[in-house]
């Protein structure tokens, strides 16, 4: 891809018409009205089904010099993988009105949509690490598998609420060993770590699945370095409150997470895993090949 040259008054603006429910009927005008007022020409499309974004930026954004995404993370996710078929990468602005919305939280943006389209304008551009997936794919904060669905408990408040002074309930440590788990390899720099693991992923994010929030200062979206975060399958009690221990505290050397930082690695395994990117299904991988495209976008982002 060729360096970006400066920015042009011409926005692409792509819009989940689906994210955030009744509160997207009214974001266009709004977000319109506020591009139209700073000068901005702007042509907008709106998505109809699964990798619309994608295809939309591929076939228009060589007309513009701003792409903005207005959903949620995997719209975002779409948009960027348009982003990296480009020869010229444009700057990205981001309009979160999804869910969890994790990855504009890692970025300090609005959920107010006013706000953030106030921001795309007047914001500073940042550089952004994407991941390659298997050198067919990205992501932009998170590449993971396994599930939290049965253990809504778990983030940090609410770990502190029920775990109390390490008095686990019987019924919430159930879950743990009810947890699908996975015989992975993980290789990365000269390391080689293997076991049974309920939840793991590659991460460029402070906020993943709007449940576990990262506390590391050191956590850097645009240092080429990623975050492995592997949860081991629980065996014992002591075992789960290890795990309860690392959500409250995150502190190092917890002998049932693995949590190290690395550039690149390659995830295997005997059997198929269902992988997503972003919260989006990546396929069933028995081998996940992620490296670290350094600085590969740019987003507009608050001053």
């Amino acid at each position: 891809m060729k360096k970006e040259s400066s920015i042009s008054k011409k926005i692409l603006l792509i819009i989940n018409p689906k994210a955030g429910m009744i509160k997207s009927m009214t974001t266009l005008a709004d977000v319109l009205d506020v591009f139209g007022k700073n000068g901005y020409d702007t042509t907008s499309f709106s998505t109809k089904g699964k990798d619309d974004a994608t295809e939309i930026v591929k076939k228009h954004a060589k007309n513009h010099g701003i792409i903005v995404c207005c959903g949620g993370d995997g719209t975002l996710n779409e948009v960027i993988k348009g982003a990296m078929s480009l020869e010229t990468p444009l700057p990205l602005g981001y309009i979160p009105i999804g869910t969890s919305n994790d990855f504009a939280t890692s970025l300090g943006l609005s959920t107010d949509v006013i706000q953030a389209a106030k921001d795309i304008i007047d914001g500073k551009l940042l550089a952004h690490d994407i991941g390659s997936f298997n050198d067919d794919n990205y992501f932009s904060y998170v590449a993971s598998f396994g599930t939290m669905s049965d253990v809504s408990y778990l983030t940090p408040q609410k770990m502190k609420n029920v775990f109390g002074h390490f008095a686990y309930t019987m019924e919430g440590a159930g879950a743990f060993f009810r947890m699908r788990s996975y015989h992975a390899k993980i290789e990365f720099d000269d390391k080689t770590i293997e076991g049974d693991f309920i939840l793991g992923g590659v991460s460029n994010s402070k906020s993943i699945g709007g449940m576990i929030k990262l506390k590391n200062k050191e956590i850097v979206l645009n240092d080429g370095i990623f975050e492995l975060i592997f949860f081991r399958k629980p065996t014992n009690i002591g075992d789960v409150a290890n795990i309860a221990r690392w959500l409250v505290t995150q502190n190092p050397g917890n002998p049932s997470i693995v949590f190290e930082h690395a550039s690149a690695a390659v995830i295997s395994s005997e059997e198929f895993i269902p992988w997503t990117v972003d919260g989006e299904f990546a396929g069933f991988n028995k081998r996940a090949e992620i490296k670290n495209c350094h600085n590969a976008v740019s987003f507009l982002s608050p001053k």
